[in-house]
């Protein structure tokens, strides 16, 4: 009381999540922020080269001929978005409330396999990217359009979650290594790697999907994560 007629004010404790589900609902909204911003630059990437291309072996060869015109923000083409200010905590964007959380017995899925496995920042965001979709089926249609291929994937791809999580060529390099066969995620088959197509054959067209038990492990508020990773077996 006294000292508010002092005029100090003390900052708020940090709440912590209510549930494992609260906190998922905070990474999706993330997410969506993230996807709304890569279909806005995807729509507009779409009118610009509708605007520029003659013919339907333009449209097709897209890819390829973007990166060398360049298009004047004037007459309808578009500036690449400002990145938001990255948070720096070691648990990422919601640490804080994470750390409370633990403080309060409160069990959150994807931090305790990120701890568990000592995964990076890309890996947990790429966890989040494949759990959507378990979550609402609304995802499906958003990734069969960011994919932005022929072949009608609605799951996320190799490609665009580095498209997605990744601001510089360094980190698209350091990135691209954690979906190698022995990186944690993929050695333990926590992600899983497939061809949605037989005409596709690079790392970058493969799509990503979560195993069931990751799954059931990432959406439940009281299975252990030792369905998941398993304890190692002690030795007699």
């Amino acid at each position: 009381m006294i000292a508010e007629e002092m005029g100090e004010v003390f900052p708020s404790p940090v709440q912590p999540f209510a549930d494992n589900w609260t906190y998922l609902k905070a990474e999706l909204a993330w997410l969506d922020r993230v996807l709304m911003r890569s279909l806005s630059k995807q729509r507009q990437s779409n009118q610009e080269i509708d605007r520029v291309s003659k013919s339907s072996i333009d449209r097709s060869t897209s890819h390829w001929w973007k990166g060398f015109i360049a298009i004047d923000p004037s007459k309808g083409g578009s500036l690449v978005p400002k990145q938001p200010p990255q948070n720096n905590h070691p648990l990422g964007r919601y640490g804080d409330r994470i750390v409370a959380s633990r403080e309060h017995g409160i069990s959150l899925g994807i931090p305790t396999l990120c701890d568990r496995l000592e995964l990076g920042k890309f890996e947990r965001d790429m966890l989040i990217l494949c759990l959507a979709p378990e979550i609402s089926r609304r995802y499906e249609r958003i990734y069969e359009f960011l994919n932005n291929d022929n072949g009608s994937c609605k799951q996320p791809t190799v490609d665009l979650a580095l498209r997605l999580f990744c601001h510089s060529d360094a980190e698209w390099r350091s990135s691209r290594v954690t979906l190698a066969a022995q990186a944690p995620l993929i050695k333990r088959k926590i992600i899983q790697l497939y061809l949605p197509t037989a005409n596709t054959r690079s790392l970058l067209s493969k799509a990503m999907l979560l195993s069931e038990k990751a799954v059931n492990y990432l959406l439940s508020e009281d299975i252990s994560i030792d369905t998941v990773i398993p304890k190692p077996r002690t030795k007699k």
